[in-house]
């Protein structure tokens, strides 16, 4: 059975002096986010502060997104001046994707390795090590594990190697070995991880997950090849290190690899045992795949005791409801449901069944199952074929007779059929050929066609916005120059119509000065939103800070950072960004309810950087109303060549706006 699982990534860098106060801590101890936030604070080295950021977002990524993020830029404002730290970026940020994002997490990891390899020290080495192990990792989710060991043996562990760090070297041994041992490999599954279980021997180990896991696969590998007195000494030092590791995901590994040993050995009630005790853990854990891998040992016993019906509903109830399409899974899968139809007496569904994992084993380079596929047919099809049989066997004596004149024919005909067959297999290939290069050019020019248009479109979008925007100009100049002046000047005559009056104190008097002074002030405040003078006087900056203090109140908490932003925009590309933010922000506001709200502007190179995440209501992306708003701030998003990104989900917590837009360098 199939047991991979992500490595919890723990490292704390004390190979240079870092973090030295919590190279005692694993990161399952309680008291390690703590002891890291505790650091980052009392700390005055900014690189150091930025590291220990970094593991805050690494520890919070599988558990609470916005928490990890949040750490992640934080950790960049104080450590973009260091090339190393920010090369140390990029692989944090690739654990950030890692569960949300594999695709970006895939190419974030290649970016981290790039990055990393300009740097010729050990622990830049076990980075890159790191990244391409989390990136194998993410290969063998889409059922590649071939590719997976390539990049274990090609890349990861002559990294760590260089590295000198035993204890990743190990256990990137265990992780190839499981590659092994699920190819059916088990000699060489063996070697690797006898060579990991060395190492951990003699090395000081700070996550003894990782040796866990290493004496499970081994025991698992022992009991396929038959060493059951290995496996029973592999298996209890298992047991022995659960209780250093006692999660719910390692009680659930543990009993199923215990059920497989005690089903070798024919201790069926201790098997079942096993399988009852690891099916409750992972009820109460939720865990749908490892109790795919217990249920799986249930009908193997079932098998062995000849309750062939009811191994029949436990292995298709597996195959019917699989979390993860792993193809070794499947195959095995498919080939013990044909052969429990088989001994049912059900040929039919037998054959069926063995069809479905002959396609499957082909698909992986495996053909050992053609006499099997035959033999099914013939008992399938046996009750059609025996009326053939015995007429057959009346007009082979006369097929003999015949067969000595006819071979030479035969031969000559055989050789010219085959003739034909290559001149019809060329023509064919022809024909394919110069049917898709007709289809390809169709694509070309179809391609061609829609280039045209998305550029007309963006110059129609363009002319829209910046028409919009001269209006706003044109109508907030006339509000505040004209009816803003006007309201002013019978604002100060009112004032000396009151000073002249004998009872300047009349109430109904003040309140029409009241009134009026509200009018102006609301007038002054249309006039900015529609044409902000802080954007054209102090710039994108000062405009955004304004853009938040002005929305910021005693329940809502606006956080603002502008890291690295360079001076060179053009007054166009600092309008629509600031168009862009403002309805971000007034949807936040207005729609979220939220109680704090994270705006971040970055730069890099020409590419800029916007973030805005809330506390508020989600919702969910795929029915957003296309309001004027959100309808706006796509369109300048699509002007300026960018892209956004949605993150939220209805009836949770939280909204995360990403934006990347291409600007003037």
């Amino acid at each position: 059975m199939f047991l991979m699982k992500r490595s919890v990534i723990f490292c704390l860098f004390i190979s240079f002096g870092y973090l030295s106060a919590l190279s005692q801590l694993l990161v399952t101890d309680a008291r390690y986010p703590d002891s890291l936030l505790q650091l980052s604070k009392n700390t005055k080295s900014d690189s150091l502060k930025a590291r220990s950021l970094f593991l805050l977002s690494d520890y919070w990524s599988d558990i609470d997104t916005l928490k990890s993020k949040k750490f992640l830029t934080e950790g960049l404002k104080y450590g973009d001046k260091f090339p190393y730290v920010k090369a140390l970026y990029y692989y944090y940020l690739g654990g950030y994707y890692y569960s949300i994002n594999p695709l970006k997490s895939r190419e974030i990891y290649l970016e981290a390795d790039k990055q990393l390899s300009k740097f010729d020290i050990k622990e830049a080495y076990l980075f890159r090590a790191r990244s391409w192990g989390n990136y194998a990792n993410l290969q063998q989710q889409k059922d590649e594990d071939l590719l997976m060991l390539d990049i274990l043996l090609s890349k990861t562990i002559p990294l760590v190697k260089k590295a000198g760090n035993k204890e990743y070297l190990a256990k990137y041994y265990t992780d190839a070995g499981l590659v092994f041992e699920n190819r059916w490999q088990y000699d060489k599954a063996e070697e690797y991880f006898q060579m990991a279980i060395s190492i951990y021997d003699e090395v000081k180990v700070s996550n003894m997950n990782n040796v866990f896991d290493t004496y499970l696969y081994s025991t698992q590998n022992y009991v396929h090849t038959e060493k059951l007195a290995l496996a029973k000494i592999a298996l209890d030092k298992t047991k022995d290190l659960l209780v250093k590791c006692p999660s719910a995901e390692n009680y659930i590994n543990y009993y199923t690899i215990e059920s497989l040993y005690y089903r070798h050995i024919k201790a069926y009630d201790k098997s079942i045992k096993s399988i009852r005790a690891g099916i409750s853990v992972a009820k109460r854990s939720k865990n749908v795949y490892l109790k795919e891998g217990l249920s799986f040992q249930e009908y193997k016993i079932l098998v062995i005791q000849k309750k062939y019906k009811q191994a029949l509903d436990v292995i298709r109830n597996i195959v019917e409801n699989h979390t993860l399409n792993w193809s070794q899974n499947s195959l095995m899968q498919y080939y013990e449901l044909s052969e429990t139809y088989s001994k049912l007496g059900n040929s039919e569904m037998a054959y069926a069944w063995l069809k479905k994992y002959t396609k499957l084993r082909d698909s992986i380079n495996t053909k050992d199952i053609e006499h099997k596929i035959s033999t099914l047919e013939v008992k399938f099809k046996t009750a059609e074929k025996e009326k053939k049989i015995i007429a057959l066997n009346a007009e082979n004596e006369k097929a003999n007779l015949s067969a000595k004149n006819s071979k030479l024919f035969s031969w000559l005909f055989g050789i010219a059929c085959l003739f034909l067959l290559a001149v019809a297999t060329l023509g064919w290939l022809f024909y394919r050929s110069s049917k898709k290069l007709a289809v390809q050019k169709d694509l070309n020019h179809q391609q061609q066609i829609e280039d045209i248009d998305r550029r007309q479109q963006i110059k129609i979008v363009q002319a829209m916005l910046n028409a919009k925007e001269e209006e706003q100009n044109r109508v907030a100049r006339d509000l505040h120059d004209g009816l803003g002046g006007t309201l002013a000047g019978i604002k100060i005559n009112l004032v000396h119509y009151a000073t002249g009056k004998s009872n300047n104190n009349d109430p109904q008097l003040q309140q029409i000065m009241n009134q009026m002074e509200g009018s102006i002030n609301e007038l002054r405040r249309i006039a900015h939103d529609m044409m902000p003078k802080m954007l054209l006087n102090f710039g994108l900056e000062e405009s955004l800070r304004d853009l938040c203090e002005s929305l910021a109140s005693k329940k809502l908490n606006i956080d603002f950072k502008y890291l690295g932003i360079k001076h060179t925009l053009l007054p166009q590309e600092q309008m629509n960004i600031y168009r862009i933010v403002q309805e971000a922000l007034v949807n936040a506001v207005k729609h979220a309810e939220a109680k704090k709200i994270l705006l971040q502007c970055s730069q890099t190179d020409n590419i800029f950087y916007i973030t805005i995440e809330d506390d508020g209501k989600g919702f969910d992306p795929a029915h957003l109303a296309k309001g004027m708003g959100i309808h706006n701030m796509k369109n300048r998003v699509s002007y300026l060549n960018g892209q956004i990104e949605i993150l939220s989900a209805e009836n949770k917590v939280g909204t995360s706006i990403n934006i990347e837009l291409v600007v003037t360098t």
